[in-house]
């Protein structure tokens, strides 16, 4: 059986780029990380799937994600292209830049990869730290919707089929379980790759609106917009999405 840290080394990068193959995000984030002059940070940039268009649309940007396979395949994207981009390894809950930026975003639901309170609190005072004055910082997660969650905790997800650059057949099946206590809806993703199955797991953190706007507020970020869709429509009940732009309030750690 092929082992999942096997995967993840070998086959991580293009697997996220078979799944994840949307666009319906970028236009947003163009318009918001040009709101401002000055230079960009991506936090949990993955292979590079927004980083790489907004660099060639013309944007001040680096990458910053922890995982070295994700990485690997951003940095060999860029140079097919012959761009100048800057990849970092870090973890947005403790990454120390010499460097500010006037806008910092977190895109694709990245924040909901950190759990706790104490590691959203940290991941929001390093973006403060990083901020110039007046900077933005946006992010977007999901709505939580239990209905949903319950759906897939009932069947499998229609399994995802690709092939690898290597020639290998790749197919993903889904399932999930939401866990109330801790609000974390804990993912399994089934592999099987030329006839070997493999497991990964992970949580992906629920975050309930009210509650993010307390976060936000009681780490020095005052809320100038907040989105349901990409297309700026207002965020209801039914939204899919929670999508915020805020600014850094006055603070004992922040630049007057």
């Amino acid at each position: 059986m092929l082992r999942t840290d096997d995967y993840r080394l070998i086959y991580q990068g293009e697997i996220y780029d078979a799944i994840n193959r949307f666009t319906f995000d970028f236009e947003f984030y163009k318009k918001w990380c040009g709101h401002m002059p000055g230079p960009v940070l991506e936090l949990c940039s993955g292979t590079g799937r927004l980083t790489i268009p907004l660099k060639k649309a013309g944007l001040d940007i680096m990458g910053l994600d922890l995982s070295p396979s994700m990485l690997a395949m951003a940095r060999a994207k860029a140079a097919a292209e012959r761009l100048d981009l800057t990849f970092i390894q870090g973890d947005m809950r403790r990454f120390d830049l010499d460097k500010k930026f006037s806008t910092i975003f977190i895109p694709f639901n990245s924040l909901q990869d950190i759990a706790s309170v104490a590691d959203v609190e940290a991941t929001l005072s390093r973006v403060r730290k990083h901020l110039e004055p007046g900077g933005l910082f946006l992010f977007d997660v999901f709505n939580p919707s239990i209905h949903l969650m319950v759906d897939r905790e009932r069947e499998f997800t229609d399994p995802y089929h690709f092939t690898t650059a290597d020639g290998k057949r790749i197919s993903v099946r889904e399932k999930c379980g939401y866990d109330a206590a801790t609000q974390i809806n804990r993912v399994k993703w089934f592999f099987n790759i030329e006839g070997r199955e493999s497991l990964e797991e992970f949580n992906i953190r629920c975050y309930f609106p009210f509650e993010l706007e307390l976060l936000l507020k009681y780490n020095g970020f005052e809320i100038l917009h907040k989105f349901g869709s990409f297309e700026e429509k207002p965020f209801v009940s039914a939204s899919t999405k929670q999508i915020f732009v805020c600014r850094q309030t006055p603070g004992p750690d922040s630049p007057r």
